[in-house]
């Protein structure tokens, strides 16, 4: 259905008059082609694009940014200005190149480079036409390729060859493409090649995966030598290559091996040996990205980690696994494609789909997942971050695709508890208790351990959610390093909770916390959600001396193929209590059902804004 839909957007935007096509961006990729030829272990990949500059606004596309490394070397880069006309404006001069390292803010030094450049005009549109060339060796990857050359504006035209030796053993993967692969040889080589375009491009939308329908093609030798030999041919001999790459990668130094035994000295159990050692290396490390050597795949020794206390995921994963090695407990480096929004993972096609490293500590019938990258982790805690996806475990010529469990709803509910002691002037007094789990206790947790007293105050003054509020303290609190939940306790003066309505007064109910969907008629992916979104809240509203409840609130239920949703209340002498439950399932929406899932939301926000009426007593 979806493949339908975005075939029948391209084919509308065909028949568009250019001109009328061109006012609809600010810019756009005329021409984006690849050629990659694999010769004598080497890729050699040329890139060749125009890209149509319209308004000032696109003039951000004209800033170009080259990436190369030591593996990926960059050459023969050539740019220039067009008029509409075809006439040649300007060329690009080696002066104009700036080269630099793609250092990020978590980088020690990295193997990463790029050559920066930009050519703008002044005159609307102009073309920027550029070509560049990589000569990769090794590699591990021939081509991934979309005609989407940037997400958020058209490519008019795309095109892919591929260039291979006769005879060359390869493997390729397509989807979502509108013309197949045409293949022809010569008596020395065979070439492959795609055309495609990019006429609607893709925005993004809260739970969803864009990258699931873009058109991509992807080709990968069937043996390669990365570092050392390896081979695409199965999920076991991939695993065979990573494991034989992190060989001789697991030396302590002496000392740090007899710390780690006067550590676990007397110890019996392996789940609490795992616990004490994963503080070690917690308490003694931090997570610096050091991406050189063997293309960012092949992490520092443990020696490097021990000697010099920080590593990026893959040397933090695998001075744990060494730890592990030294009191006797297996432990697997485990391959995974890490965000809160999962990409899924073609098991049909062997290639490298992975962007982070974890590790798994088989212990009797369970299986420990250790995220090493983070100083406050809780021992063996799969956030949102890890969580429901495939992963490659690792384990010599055993290797295989397996799946990390999913958050439940008791590992992500949160629960509050919000007393409103309501004043008819002036400002109310509300006492706030909230136990927060999931991505609000990763948030909480990060406030909590990384933030100074007053770092934490802004936070936290900033975070309430009311409007004409003044805190008038809180208090954060965490009960122990591996606890998965924390607590946050405030009190507020809030202004304008109950408003008049003649000799009578009426207030909102506090809302549920919902995600922001957008509605039907504007939403085009489907809704991933990738675990469930639950809370609990308990609201106690302490009613002005006096004064009673007017309005009656028969309970609500709602149960849905997407969710369900409670709300209870109950009235004792001055005061009006209310439980709400919500639950939103994890689960994939199409767009078909998209209405239906958005009604069920609308109709929670709906019962949220019903006014509660008190009255005076008689």
């Amino acid at each position: 259905m979806i493949l339908k839909l975005l075939l029948l957007s391209i084919l509308s935007f065909l028949i568009l008059p250019f001109d009328v096509f061109s006012q609809n961006f600010d810019a756009e990729v005329v021409k984006y082609d690849r050629v990659c030829e694999v010769t004598t272990g080497k890729l050699v990949t040329t890139n060749y694009i125009t890209i149509q500059i319209n308004n000032r606004f696109g003039d951000s596309y004209a800033e170009i940014s080259l990436p190369y490394s030591k593996i990926n070397k960059l050459s023969d880069v050539d740019a220039y200005i067009e008029d509409m006309n075809g006439k040649r404006i300007r060329d690009l001069k080696k002066s104009d190149i700036t080269d630099k390292s793609a250092i990020s803010n978590i980088s020690l030094y990295e193997d990463d480079f790029s050559k920066d450049f930009e050519l703008k005009h002044n005159v609307y549109p102009y073309k920027v036409i550029y070509t560049y060339k990589v000569t990769s060796k090794p590699f591990i990857e021939i081509a991934d390729w979309s005609p989407a050359a940037f997400r958020l504006i058209p490519t008019r035209s795309a095109h892919l060859k591929v260039t291979l030796p006769k005879n060359y053993p390869y493997n390729r993967f397509e989807k979502n493409l509108v013309e197949p692969c045409r293949i022809d040889s010569s008596a020395t080589n065979i070439n492959l090649q795609w055309s495609g375009s990019y006429l609607n491009p893709i925005k993004s939308e809260i739970y969803s995966q864009y990258k699931n329908i873009l058109p991509n093609v992807i080709v990968v030798p069937l043996n390669f030598d990365y570092g050392v030999e390896g081979s695409t041919k199965s999920w076991e001999a991939y695993g065979l290559w990573q494991h034989n790459l992190l060989k001789g990668l697991d030396i302590l130094p002496d000392t740090e091996k007899d710390k780690i035994k006067s550590l676990i000295e007397g110890k019996t159990d392996k789940r609490e040996i795992v616990r004490i050692l994963y503080h070690y290396m917690q308490d003694q490390t931090r997570y610096i990205n050091v991406s050189i050597g063997i293309g960012g795949l092949k992490p520092y020794p443990a020696s490097y980690v021990a000697e010099n206390k920080y590593g990026d995921c893959k040397a933090l994963s695998n001075y744990m696994m060494s730890l592990l090695n030294v009191a006797g407990i297996e432990s697997f480096y485990t391959k995974i494609n890490a965000g809160e929004q999962p990409e899924s993972v073609n098991k049909g096609f062997v290639c490298e789909q992975f962007n982070h490293i974890i590790l798994g500590v088989p212990i009797n019938k369970d299986t420990i997942w250790l995220e090493n990258t983070d100083n406050t982790n809780p021992f063996g805690y799969i956030g949102p971050f890890i969580q429901n996806r495939e992963a490659l475990l690792v384990n010599s010529s055993h290797s295989k695709l397996i799946h990390i469990p999913a958050l439940k709803k008791e590992d992500i509910l949160n629960t509050k508890k919000l007393t409103f002691d309501i004043a008819l002037k002036g400002t109310s007094k509300v006492t706030l208790n909230v136990t927060y789990r999931g991505e609000d206790f990763e948030t909480f947790n990060s406030v909590h351990s990384e933030l100074n007293n007053e770092e934490k105050d802004k936070y936290i003054r900033d975070y309430m959610p009311f409007d004409n509020y003044e805190v008038m303290n809180w208090d954060l609190k965490k009960l122990n390093r591996d606890t998965t939940l924390i607590e946050l306790n405030a009190t507020l003066n809030l202004n304008k909770l109950i408003n008049p309505l003649g000799g009578e007064f009426y207030f909102s109910l506090y809302p549920c916390r919902l995600p922001r969907f957008t509605l039907p008629a504007n939403r085009s992916l489907p809704v991933e959600l990738p675990f469930p979104i639950c809370s609990t809240d308990s609201l106690i509203y302490i009613l002005p001396t006096g004064f009673d409840l007017k309005t009656v609130l028969s309970p609500i239920m709602l149960n849905t193929k997407y969710g369900n949703y409670s709300l209870t209340s109950s009235v004792s002498k001055g005061k009006i209590s209310f439980i709400k439950k919500f639950e939103l399932f994890s689960g994939s929406y199409s767009l078909d059902q998209y209405p239906d899932f958005y009604s069920f939301i609308q109709t929670i926000k709906d019962i949220d804004q019903k006014k509660i009426i008190i009255k005076p007593l008689i």
